[in-house]
């Protein structure tokens, strides 16, 4: 259980900051951003890093936020989003560069342990717990086997003479 745990740590680490490039394009703009449309959650960053060899920006198209001047090879400072939604964005000096950022509401972390079900289809017990009873089982048939096969003490188990 606490292996998902471990493994959830790790990728809400790295949705805290979102980098972001600004590249050369193979399409009718020869800039773009990348990734095109960034996904984030709640209350990450992004900052967007210049691959290019002009000048760009970040700049919302509400006005709320901007980069400022992103020199080539430069990275801008981090822009927080705290509230879910969709920000579409551009650059300041290349209108044609545009791009869209995607705050989804930030996952609840379970408050206690998950609960185990059936495997998938309602098939049967998980492997762990299958494998236990495979094992006891076969334990109880063992020992099943070795009952039989001892020998017999004095008085025990003889009810009836052979010839009756």
């Amino acid at each position: 259980m606490a292996l998902p745990g471990l493994l959830l740590v790790p990728l809400a680490a790295s949705a805290a900051n979102a980098p972001a490039r600004i590249v050369d394009c193979s399409g009718a703009a020869p800039w773009c951003f990348s990734p095109n449309p960034i996904p984030i959650t709640v209350g990450s960053t992004v900052t967007w890093t210049n691959n290019t060899g002009p000048r760009h920006t970040a700049s919302s198209d509400t006005g709320a936020w901007t980069t400022g001047n992103i020199a080539p090879g430069g990275t801008s400072a981090a822009v927080a989003f705290p509230t879910a939604g969709t920000f579409p964005y551009h650059c300041a000096i290349h209108p044609s560069m545009t791009g869209t950022v995607i705050v989804s509401a930030a996952a609840a972390a379970p408050s206690s342990a998950p609960v185990r079900r059936l495997a998938s289809g309602g098939g049967g017990p998980q492997l762990p717990i299958g494998a236990a009873l495979l094992l006891l089982g076969v334990g109880l048939l063992a020992t099943r086997g070795v009952r039989r096969d001892r020998p017999h003490r004095a008085g025990e188990g003889i009810d009836k003479l052979p010839h009756q």
